[in-house]
């Protein structure tokens, strides 16, 4: 079947991407399967991209399109078409990899060698090809473009707040869980281990207010990110999550952790007693914003 395509790299997935890959559901119908081009940069980045760490990982942003709506998802490495021309992308991607009926882009969408191409010559290209093109106005929030950078700088200030408007949910942690040296356990404080992949972003270090999900049901959680000072200086930023009310084997599982607040820097503590003291009293506090956020009408998406 042809396809309804949304044309980006979509990285967070935020406002101003679902605009995109809403409209290409939309388009679709019950006529087309709903697509997306995306991909991946393990092999080479753009000159664009050289700097950005992820918001997501590849693996979590195609969850995210599949619960939007997307059956289709074609995700080359970047490394597979930097070289072609406007023409091969067209040819080579929109017809014969997505066999695009319907593309839908940005303005700011650029493509072929070097970003040589924008919108309007997409616009040409298709229409020379009997594909229909739409480019989307930019979605803006009080007079600004949301954009990835501008998630970026929140996600670094800690300001999930600011992060959860702009991406229309809450940033989320979602990695496999790895089994640690359990001292969590030991201080009456079980977590979960959650490294975090080498290309992408890492928030503030500190400690969150969170709500982790595990199967169908949200559960409050105080998380860390960083390095864990205290009692062991890792060279591996992690997510490690204290989830209250929960007891059970979550190794190996991909355990989505939403980010709600900033609560506090991370900070090197005199002894592991004090530090447990404090975990008890961050607790107390994530737990009264979780149990905020998970109140009816103010749905943890």
């Amino acid at each position: 079947m042809k396809t309804s395509a949304a044309l980006g790299f979509f990285d967070g997935v935020h406002l101003g991407h679902r605009r995109v890959i809403e409209t290409a559901v939309q388009l679709a119908g019950d006529c087309l399967d709903p697509a997306v081009f995306t991909f991946t940069m393990r092999a080479k980045r753009p000159a664009g991209k050289k700097d950005a760490g992820l918001l997501t990982a590849p693996e979590e942003k195609i969850r995210l399109l599949r619960q939007m709506g997307i059956e289709r998802v074609y995700c080359p490495d970047f490394s597979q078409f930097h070289d072609f021309s406007g023409e091969e992308f067209v040819q080579k991607i929109l017809i014969e990899a997505l066999d695009a009926a319907v593309v839908v882009c940005g303005e700011d969408f650029r493509f072929g060698k070097g970003a040589a191409c924008g919108k309007d010559d997409l616009q040409r290209l298709c229409e020379e090809k009997g594909i229909r093109c739409v480019v989307l106005k930019e979605v803006t929030d009080h007079g600004q473009k949301i954009s990835s950078t501008r998630v970026r700088q929140a996600l670094l200030a800690g300001d999930m707040e600011e992060a959860a408007h702009l991406l229309g949910r809450h940033y989320t942690v979602s990695y496999p869980v790895q089994k640690g040296k359990q001292l969590g356990r030991k201080m009456h404080f079980p977590t979960i281990n959650q490294p975090f992949h080498d290309d992408v972003l890492v928030p503030r270090y500190g400690v969150y207010a969170a709500v982790a999900q595990i199967g169908e049901t949200s559960y409050p959680a105080v998380c860390n990110i960083g390095l864990r000072p205290t009692v062991e200086e890792d060279e591996t930023p992690r997510a490690e999550t204290y989830i209250m009310d929960f007891s059970g084997d979550l190794y190996g599982q991909n355990v989505p952790v939403r980010l709600l607040s900033f609560l506090r820097e991370e900070q090197i503590f005199s002894s592991v007693e004090v530090l447990q003291e404090q975990i008890g009293k961050d607790a107390e506090k994530a737990r009264k914003i979780a149990k905020k956020a998970l109140q009816p009408g103010c749905a943890v998406v």
